[in-house]
């Protein structure tokens, strides 16, 4: 084998070397299996508080103490289980490791904060949710009486938005760019309802709450399939890289 080949064989051996780090940090920034089993319990959960009083004032026309008490109980115990889960010093962190070590057999994988992100997480990691819960009550108030409830989607978008944008900011590099998804359907959907486009479900049709669940869950879990897969595309091509270079190796 002359130098010119030798030298070839190095410079590609050399360029899948560059790929392992690349596909590590997107295989790292992605594993997102976790988040979206995460993701279903609040769903079932926001369904477990919203749907006994919605299913028993459809249902039952006169009072029924009996039944109201068996709602509010369940409706209850499904809110008390989310804050529970929602503070990582209960339960959060609990759960978490429980279902990532389930999960996630081939071990675990993360990458570090910078120490400029550090710092911006902590002088802006309280106001910026303080607003943006004040932007949601704000919403809930006026929305019925002074926002037609057709446009609650548009009106959340103007800061849901900009929050979620926010938190892909704050949390980078932990998490990759596939997490912008999200707000780029939410937004889209609501310059559509803006527009005019048929996509909003009136009173008349008793499925107005879905003006809100399709966007918010909907899109949300259709972004963390798409990060998941992802993911897996991207360890399956550091596996290649690796087994190639291993291969290499024991040839050499």
């Amino acid at each position: 084998m002359n130098n010119k080949q030798n030298n070839n064989l190095k410079g590609q051996k050399m360029e899948k070397l560059k790929e392992i780090p690349k596909w590590s940090r997107k295989y790292a920034q992605n594993r997102m299996l976790t988040n979206l089993a995460f993701f279903i319990i609040y769903v079932v959960l926001f369904l477990g508080i919203s749907a006994p009083p919605y299913f028993y004032s459809m249902l039952f026309k006169n009072d029924n103490i009996i039944v109201k008490g068996i709602c509010l109980i369940v409706s209850l115990s499904f809110l008390v289980f989310l804050l529970y889960i929602s503070v990582p010093k209960w339960g959060g962190l609990k759960l978490w490791r429980w279902i990532d070590q389930r999960i996630y057999h081939e071990g675990n994988v993360s990458i570090p904060d910078s120490k400029q992100m550090e710092k911006t997480k902590r002088n802006m990691g309280k106001v910026v949710p303080l607003v943006f819960g004040i932007c949601i009550i704000c919403t809930m108030i006026l929305c019925g009486k002074y926002i037609p409830i057709e446009y609650m989607q548009p009106i959340s978008a103007i800061y849901c938005v900009p929050f979620v944008i926010f938190l892909y900011i704050r949390q980078r590099p932990k998490y990759g760019p596939l997490m912008l998804l999200w707000p780029i359907l939410y937004a889209i959907h609501a310059i559509l309802i803006v527009a005019g486009v048929p996509i909003v479900f009136t009173k008349d049709s008793g499925l107005v709450s879905l003006n809100m669940f399709i966007p918010t869950f909907g899109y949300g879990l259709l972004t963390l399939i798409i990060i998941y897969l992802y993911s897996r595309y991207a360890l399956k091509k550091l596996k290649g890289v690796t087994r190639m270079e291993g291969d290499a190796a024991d040839g050499d």
